[in-house]
């Protein structure tokens, strides 16, 4: 069965998001399904190579799940978002919104 499907079927509105972030998160987490997978490279190193897509995961958890990740990406972010302050008067007058 699909995992959306399944999540339509079992979420009801008795269903509190704690119960969803304590319970159903970590069983999905824990016991993910390879045979149904969104991403089918770490599938098949989930099935066939289990210790390499622990490291795999390790190494992810600490490129992009950390909080030094995390400043360094908002870093990134607002260093490259523009304002209307980056364009002359003349500049700005001429573009449309």
């Amino acid at each position: 069965m699909d995992c959306s499907l399944w999540v339509l079927m079992a979420f009801s509105w008795l269903t509190d998001l704690s119960n969803i972030f304590e319970s159903f998160l970590p069983q999905l987490l824990t016991y993910p399904n390879p045979i149904d997978p969104l991403n089918g490279d770490a599938a098949a190193l989930y099935l066939h190579k289990p210790e390499e897509y622990k490291k795999k995961v390790q190494e992810y958890v600490q490129k992009y799940a950390t909080e030094e990740a995390l400043r360094e990406q908002e870093h990134v972010e607002s260093s490259s978002e523009s304002s209307m302050s980056d364009f002359s008067e003349d500049e700005a007058q001429d573009m449309e919104l």
